[in-house]
This record gives C-alpha cells, sequence and structure tokens, in this order.
C-alpha cells in the first residue's frame, strides 16, 4: 500500500518535522506523550516541534494543559491533563510490575497508595521524602515504582521543577476533579483511543512499534484491535506487516533540515528506529546510560547528532555528522533560529559543525 519512502515521508509530516504546529495542544494532541525523565529536553521539543520560544514552553508546563505523569513502560512523560483518565484506564486498571515487586516485597501497595492520596490531598505541595517515608524503607526501584504508580492511578503528578528536585500535587490541584474507577466499557474505548491515536499520530506503523511505545503486549490490546479492524489498513512490507488507518494519504514531498531533541519521538515511538537511520547510526545515537541524543534529519533521514551547552553566557553548539559533512549552512540557519528562541539569551553563539 505504501513504500518505505512514502511512510518516511508520512511520518516526518505528522510530527512536525516538515512543518511545526501552530500551537502546542496541537503537537501534544498528535504525539499522545513526550518522554520526559529530564525537564530540559522537553521543553528543547516544544521549541522546535510547535515553534515557540523557551519563555512559551515553559508558560505552557506552568499553566497546567500538561502535566508530568508515569505511564508507558513505567517512565515519566508528559501529557496533556486531559488525557490522564485515558492513561489511567489503559495503564491503571491491569497488573504490571509495580504488583509483582510489591508482592515479592510483601508490601500492601493498595494501603500505601491509600496512604498516598491522603497525604498529596491535605497539601498543596508534596516533596519525594514524604512519600518515602510512606513506602518505608526500602530500594529505590521499589519507591520510584510506587510512585509511578500512583500517578498511574491518577493520584498525584510530577510538578514541573528541575531534574534534582522532586515536588508532587495532587490531581485535584488540577480542578475539575471527579473519581475514576475501573469500568469495562470505557476502559476498552480508552484502548481502542490510545490505539486510533498512535496510528494518527505515528503510523503507518507495525504493531510491534505500538507495544515497544506503550509497553502494553498483544493480549493487552487484542479485543481493542478486534473493535477497531473496520478502521484499519494492514500491509506488508519487506516481510513486515503494517498497519494504518483507513484514510492515510502520502502527503506533498517536503525534505527539510530539522533538528530534534533528545529523546525525540521520531527515534523512540518506534521499535525499528531504521526508518529514518541505520542500524550502525542508531547505536551511535545512544549513549552508553541508555539516553537517546538529538539528531539532525535532512533529505528525510537522520545525518547526524547536535548539542549545546553554556560556557560562561556563551552557547556553544556541536554538530557530529555520521558520515561526510553536508547540509552546513541550512543547519547553521536551523541553530540559529533555535538560539533565537531560547533562554537566556546568549552572550555569545560558537559553532563547531564539523
Amino acid at each position: 500500500m505504501f513504500t518505505k519512502a512514502e511512510i518516511t515521508q508520512i511520518r516526518l509530516k505528522k510530527l512536525g518535522m516538515c512543518e511545526p504546529f501552530s500551537e502546542p495542544k496541537s503537537f501534544m494532541r498528535r504525539t499522545i506523550a513526550l518522554q520526559s525523565q529530564n525537564h530540559q529536553p522537553a521543553l528543547v521539543n516544544f521549541v522546535q516541534h510547535a515553534s515557540m520560544t523557551w519563555e512559551d514552553a515553559e508558560a505552557f508546563f506552568e499553566s497546567q494543559q500538561v502535566v508530568k505523569i508515569w505511564a508507558n513502560r513505567l517512565t515519566l512523560h508528559t501529557f496533556l491533563a486531559e488525557d490522564w483518565e485515558m492513561v489511567f484506564r489503559v495503564f491503571g486498571t491491569r497488573r504490571n510490575i509495580v504488583h509483582r515487586i510489591c508482592e515479592k516485597e510483601g508490601l500492601d501497595l493498595e494501603r500505601i497508595l491509600a496512604e498516598i492520596d491522603v497525604l498529596t490531598r491535605s497539601k498543596e505541595v508534596v516533596n519525594r521524602k514524604e512519600l518515602e517515608a510512606i513506602i518505608g524503607d526500602y530500594s529505590a526501584q521499589v519507591r520510584s515504582s510506587i510512585i509511578a504508580q500512583a500517578a498511574i492511578r491518577g493520584i498525584l503528578y510530577l510538578l514541573p521543577s528541575s531534574d534534582t528536585i522532586r515536588n508532587y500535587s495532587h490531581r485535584s490541584r488540577l480542578g475539575n476533579y471527579t473519581e475514576w474507577a475501573p469500568n469495562e466499557a470505557k476502559d476498552l474505548e480508552a484502548m481502542k483511543a490510545l490505539i486510533h491515536r498512535y496510528l494518527a499520530g505515528y503510523g503507518p506503523a507495525t504493531w510491534k512499534d505500538f507495544r515497544h511505545w506503550s509497553g502494553l503486549t498483544a493480549g493487552d490490546i487484542k479485543e481493542a484491535v478486534k473493535a477497531l479492524a473496520n478502521e484499519l489498513v494492514i500491509f506488508t512490507l519487506d516481510g513486515e506487516e503494517y498497519v494504518a488507518l483507513r484514510d492515510e494519504k502520502v502527503p506533498d514531498t517536503a525534505q527539510n533540515v530539522f533538528l530534534t531533541g533528545k529523546f525525540d519521538q521520531a527515534v523512540i515511538a518506534y521499535k525499528d528506529p531504521t526508518w529514518i537511520m541505520t542500524e550502525a547510526q542508531r547505536k551511535s545515537a545512544w549513549t552508553v546510560n541508555g539516553h537517546c541524543s538529538a539528531i539532525i534529519v535532512a533529505a528525510n533521514r537522520a545525518i547526524g547528532l547536535w548539542k549545546y551547552e553554556w560556557k560562561k553566557g556563551v552557547l556553544i553548539f556541536t554538530v557530529s555528522y555520521f558520515e561526510s559533512a553536508c547540509f552546513q549552512k541550512e543547519i547553521k540557519d536551523e541553530l540559529e533560529r533555535f538560539a533565537s528562541r531560547i533562554s537566556p539569551k546568549p552572550l555569545e553563539i560558537q559553532y563547531n559543525l564539523g
């Protein structure tokens, strides 16, 4: 149905890498979630994909239209606040690794979550040490898993802050608070919505891609996939089965130079990122501690990595090419555009373009 080149063009267009989104909520509705273990890459994602200034991106987080909660693969993500119930119904109504960890440690997960709920309702801001006091003297993995489960269950969210400060608030602080409980019909609709939105934002893709992105199993999604059958088209390409929404179309060709942030969804939303880079390049893009570097996309392929650092008010850009240097003028133009929207304003800019 589609060639690999057409799939690449569709994905780049959807992800705002041919033309930025006009405003951040449209970007979030399309991408669903941004991996956000570190706050700075999340801000860069908004600056690049939604064509915002740094101050605008920070204000968007402070506006409470988005929340930082744990979901996919028990990893911290940024979601629209309005999508939190979907997260609860997809991830919070089923057993996961947190249940198994607590059973192994002899912990009563429901009792702990109830105590966390009471504490976070009673105070506007709760710090991590207060949550850990409820959980008890257990490993960092156990404590972090239970805090993540509290977010998945719709109790608390992480406040936008520095990466070394962990403060939390109760969901009721967002306003329009309602209690959520498992409901078979609503839970199925939420799963269908998540799958449909993933394909609308990232498809055509494989079910392996979706399971990699979401952390869900084939069994978890089986009923929803069956219910969506009339809205999906399945086709085979190079021996791999792909899924697309029935109305999927190939956009006009566009080959912009685009600078992603770290943990960009163009890479981490797919089990197989070789749609945009080779396997060797993928290995170069991941650091030894598992962080996904910021990539440069040109001519519909990843051509290298970029980073920036501050030294005494000087903003220093460094570009590392996978192969030979290319698109240097276009890359510098994009770096200048990024620098014009970052905060604070640099006293000087230096370019190491390879």
